[in-house]
């Protein structure tokens, strides 16, 4: 069964911009909810992405930590989302327009990691652009 408010409650503390450190428990939380089916792949991506549109750049940081750590942790089902050319055009468009260099910084280090993790799987092609 699909919970979505139980996805957002812990995206948001995982993402409160009153943390100083990333909520790593939270984070795995997170991981867990989406590898047991009970949050869709489509659906955590959509929300991670609001996420990283936050003018606060502490949220917007501890977001790509949450969307580095599901792509890690939670399988193709989210590979297919985050290598979706929509998705990697948006990520693309948020380093030219981001005001705050570590969130630039951060963005293309996950390109570059992706790029190099799905190198051998056509399937992921939009990534490697």
């Amino acid at each position: 069964m699909f919970r979505a408010n139980n996805f957002d409650k812990l995206l948001d503390k995982a993402t409160s911009n009153l943390r100083l450190d990333p909520d790593w428990p939270t984070i795995l939380q997170i991981c867990d909810l989406i590898r047991q089916n009970d949050c869709s792949p489509k659906y955590a991506v959509a929300a991670v992405k609001k996420k990283l549109y936050s003018q606060n750049p502490h949220q917007a940081m501890f977001a790509l930590l949450t969307l580095e750590s599901v792509v890690k942790n939670c399988g193709s089902g989210i590979h297919d989302e985050v290598t979706s050319k929509a998705f990697c055009e948006m990520l693309r468009d948020l380093v030219k327009t981001t005001q705050h260099e570590n969130l630039r910084n951060k963005i293309l280090e996950l390109i570059q990691a992706w790029a190099f993790a799905f190198r051998n799987s056509p399937k992921y092609r939009a990534v490697q652009v």
